[in-house]
């Protein structure tokens, strides 16, 4: 609900005119206004500013600067003007005022036509944007103080978990070494037990930081050169890829995109990553990387050879902490696909899979080839 008692700046520079807006501002049986007057552009600026008004009735034709001029000082840095603007306007002026609201202004009235009635009906329309542009405004403020709040949360959890893991860690590890000869075979396993079950918990701390990450920090959007990339990436799992057999083949013409190259970077670390774990148990794991043209975007497909995903999880992977498997049998966190899921709908892209059991998946990435 809009407040009972709204501001409206009147920018006119005709006093008579001005004097029949307050009296018909007296006859709206809806509100009570609170009105502020200007006669010049210059002085109806620093009016709206310092006001915030509900409504600004601005006449067209002001001795400083015209309808445009105003609206133009008017936009903020999203790019729009944040005030419900009325455009006055004199016979013949219709189509300026017309181009007045491409520019932003929300209704025009032509003062010659003005009535009370369709002056309110243009007034009260102007409020309830106002209003709701203010509702959204407020939540979108709270929902940014949560973020951060949820961050903040985050850091601090994974800090204070990162203390007693370490020390956890570093003591299993001493009793791993020091002390192996002197446990006996069950002694021996409950310690490897705790040495992974302490690598696993800080990859998920990792995991968790990344997730909360993502989303939080400045996007650098540039040229993205997607066959360097995915090589580097390729080459930082080399030890991997040799100790396992494991290979990964990429196209020889990889295209150039436009993007955040963490962003991107996260992807494909995921997604290859995901293709190599989960491939089947007697066979290596192999993945091939190619990619082709749609309209504005490229779609880069990974294509691996491994245990494949029945469709009713196809949606259910890319969500956070979802595993389809144990972690005895397939080493993991749950989080890979979701920070993948989060940075291709941060960098304006798709992600989706297809796949058969038994014979492989295809994880399809569709990103921007220009900025979004």
């Amino acid at each position: 609900m809009a407040e009972k008692n709204p501001t409206i700046c009147i920018i006119d520079d005709n006093p008579d005119d001005r004097d029949t807006f307050r009296r018909y501002l007296l006859q709206d049986p809806l509100y009570r206004y609170q009105c502020y007057e200007a006669e010049t552009g210059e002085d109806g600026l620093l009016l709206c500013r310092q006001i915030q008004p509900d409504c600004i009735l601005l006449d067209y034709k002001l001795p400083d600067i015209d309808g445009l001029e105003f609206l133009a000082e008017l936009v903020d840095s999203s790019g729009s003007v944040p005030f419900a603007v009325i455009i006055l306007a004199g016979l013949g002026d219709e189509g300026i005022a017309l181009q007045a609201m491409k520019s932003g202004a929300q209704d025009y009235l032509v003062k010659d036509e003005m009535t009370p009635g369709n002056l309110f009906r243009a007034i009260h329309h102007a409020i309830e944007r106002t209003t709701m542009r203010r509702a959204l405004e407020k939540h979108q403020q709270d929902l940014e103080q949560k973020n951060q709040e949820i961050q903040a949360f985050a850091y601090a959890l994974a800090h204070d978990l990162r203390a007693p893991l370490r020390a956890i860690t570093g003591f299993s590890q001493i009793v791993e070494q020091d002390y192996h000869d002197v446990l006996d075979d069950s002694g021996r396993h409950y310690v490897e037990n705790i040495v992974h079950a302490c690598s696993q918990m800080d990859r998920l701390i990792d995991d968790l930081l990344n997730y909360t990450r993502i989303e939080h920090r400045a996007l650098r959007y540039k040229p993205v050169a997607l066959d360097y990339l995915l090589r580097q990436i390729v080459k930082s799992m080399e030890t991997r890829l040799q100790k396992t057999g494991a290979t990964v083949t990429l196209a020889e013409d990889l295209p150039t995109i436009y993007g955040d190259s963490t962003l991107i970077n996260q992807i494909f670390v995921n997604l290859l990553d995901n293709a190599l774990v989960y491939h089947k148990p007697d066979e290596v794991a192999q993945v091939t990387v190619s990619w082709w043209e749609d309209g504005e975007f490229v779609v880069i497909r990974l294509a691996d050879t491994g245990i494949g995903i029945a469709p009713k999880f196809y949606e259910k992977i890319f969500n956070i902490f979802q595993r389809l498997h144990s972690e005895e049998i397939y080493p993991g966190t749950g989080i890979g696909l979701a920070i993948v899921k989060k940075a291709v709908d941060l960098s304006g892209g798709l992600v989706w899979v297809e796949s058969t059991l038994g014979v492989g998946s295809n994880f399809f990435v569709k990103l921007p080839k220009y900025i979004v």
